[in-house]
């Protein structure tokens, strides 16, 4: 009887390994696993691209989060809705919007982010081949950071297959563009294996006169509810912007960072739920980046009037009311120029935000 029994529970170990085993399999296969460090995605045609000159005039630079083009007349899962995907009428629709947009303020330089790439809840539209499109940037880098065959979540409705990008354009030549893994949410295995991977994708411009302007496109991890994450994440973008600036070249770094800006009280300016997204006022890990680098804009200019800055605006809302897309310089970088396009408000529920800057050596 011992022996039946040994044998029974010795084949039920071996097969529940065995499932265990596939499973792991199965979700390792499924999904992106990065390392710290990759080369991205780059595609430059030289022979239309023209060399960057710092003596050439400022140079035009967009970033934008796009909220991969799904338009804002639904109210997502992850905002407190129901909606997983939009109609492939109305992604084609903001995606022509944005490349209007694009065309009337004709950035030489555009950082985007939230830029799908054949998912299945924007119907398999490869956004970043559809902006390009009429477009003059010869050259673009891209890299994922929400990759998966499938996604069983939300309950109601599958998110299926997700492949969400940062992407650069450029009217010139990119040396080398690398993807920067982030600091990752604390959460189990499996939610990691499903999740976004956060990333910096850092590309890298050749100045004519020698050296690079170096752009850091990035967007930070949302709903990490004072897990660390944030101050992690700060801790390495500035890292980045560090080696840059050690390299003596021109930098800008410009995203979503999911933080509001220094000094601005979430529990006071925002509604209950809405505020325990962000760290309380004298937590905000954004101060590190505020206190070392140059801003494009200074938390003094935002306070003068805040409302011309701002650039998130929440499902129902008519305008944007925080600032939470930020963008940094170093010495070598002139801001001559700054503004919020909130005129494009009925794109995206995050702003585009326009630079003129002076590149010196």
């Amino acid at each position: 009887m011992k022996s039946w029994f040994s044998v029974v529970m010795i084949t039920l170990a071996i097969a529940l390994l065995v499932l265990a085993i596939g499973a792991f399999a199965l979700i390792r296969g499924f999904n992106y696993f990065p390392g710290p460090q990759e080369a991205a995605e780059l595609v430059c045609n030289d022979k239309k691209a023209q060399p960057l000159s710092i003596k050439a005039g400022p140079l035009r630079v967009l970033s934008w989060n796009i909220q991969y083009s799904a338009s804002r007349n639904y109210h997502f899962f992850y905002d407190g809705g129901k909606a997983v995907s939009p109609s492939k009428k109305d992604v084609e629709a903001t995606i022509a919007n944005i490349v209007k947009a694009v065309k009337k303020y004709n950035p030489d330089i555009i950082l985007w982010q939230e830029v799908d790439r054949n998912s299945a809840r924007t119907h398999q539209i490869d956004q970043l081949k559809k902006l390009l499109e009429g477009q003059s940037y010869p050259c673009w880098a891209s890299t994922p950071y929400h990759r998966s065959v499938y996604v069983p979540t939300p309950s109601h409705q599958h998110m299926k297959r997700v492949d969400m990008h940062l992407a650069v354009f450029s009217r010139y030549p990119i040396k080398r563009a690398t993807r920067h893994a982030l600091p990752m949410l604390k959460e189990s295995f499996l939610r990691r294996a499903f999740n976004l991977k956060r990333a910096v994708l850092e590309v890298e411009i050749p100045l004519k006169e020698g050296g690079s302007l170096t752009l850091l496109d990035t967007h930070f991890s949302a709903f990490s509810f004072g897990d660390g994450t944030m101050a992690k994440q700060v801790k390495k973008l500035s890292s980045l912007m560090e080696a840059a600036d050690k390299a003596g070249n021109p930098w800008i770094a410009s995203g979503d960072l999911n933080l509001v800006a220094p000094g601005f009280d979430p529990q006071k300016s925002l509604p209950k739920k809405e505020a325990s997204y962000y760290p309380a006022k004298d937590k905000n890990p954004i101060k590190a980046l505020y206190d070392k680098w140059t801003p494009a804009l200074s938390p003094a200019e935002y306070n003068k009037s805040p409302n011309q800055y701002n650039t998130y605006v929440m499902y129902g809302k008519k305008q944007p009311d925080r600032w939470i897309d930020h963008t940094f310089v170093n010495s070598k970088t002139k801001v001559l120029k700054y503004k919020v396009l909130q005129e494009f408000v009925n794109i995206s529920d995050h702003m585009p935000v326009y630079l003129e800057v002076q590149l010196n050596k």
